[in-house]
């Protein structure tokens, strides 16, 4: 399913152009891992939980700089919920888990969120403050990360996995279940998250 040719819709600089390379190549990827998702995830945790994928409908001017499907226990929307989130940036796939700025009841999260210290750490997940950027923190950074999610409104929460384009994985192919396992590891965060607050 996905190929190292999937960042080729970075290349068309139009927005007509990268939405319709998108929506050709990527969405019905996307559907097509995100229905398998949904039925692991309702199999694995006996709850429910929803799937948007990126329409990037307000955009009116500049082509979307990354695309994604993401995955929340809200019927009403992934935003300011904990969700995952997998997608592309133009040199890498994205698996992560995510507090966005504003989410709702943001300070009831922050005791859990402490306690996921170990855990993230101990699994080597990648971390950052911002969702709107690609780079990302290694997991000794979580600490400073959290601290700054807590003290800053505008901070964002983010911990997951990147594989880059010209990781050897990717030039081999076959690396589906890899994104997939990525996925539903971040998940129990997203569910803990969800069942504590």
């Amino acid at each position: 399913m996905f190929e190292q040719k999937d960042f080729d819709v970075f290349n068309d600089d139009t927005l007509d152009g990268r939405l319709n390379l998108i929506k050709q190549n990527l969405d019905p990827k996307f559907q097509e891992i995100g229905d398998r998702l949904l039925s692991a995830l309702e199999k694995e945790y006996q709850d429910k939980f929803y799937m948007k994928i990126a329409k990037h409908q307000r955009r009116t001017k500049n082509p979307p700089p990354d695309t994604w499907l993401a995955i929340s226990m809200d019927k009403k929307g992934y935003k300011r919920n904990p969700h995952i989130e997998l997608g592309l940036w133009p040199d890498r796939y994205f698996v992560t888990f995510g507090l966005l700025a504003d989410a709702y009841n943001r300070p009831d999260y922050y005791p859990e969120l402490e306690n996921l210290s170990d855990s993230i750490i101990s699994n080597k997940w990648l971390v950052s403050n911002d969702h709107t950027v690609a780079e990302m923190k290694d997991a000794e950074g979580y600490p400073d990360v959290l601290k700054r999610y807590k003290k800053v409104k505008s901070s964002d929460l983010v911990v997951g996995f990147n594989l880059m384009k010209d990781d050897p994985i990717v030039k081999a192919g076959s690396y589906d279940d890899l994104l997939f396992d990525s996925f539903m590891n971040l998940s129990k965060y997203m569910v803990d998250l969800n069942r504590e607050v």
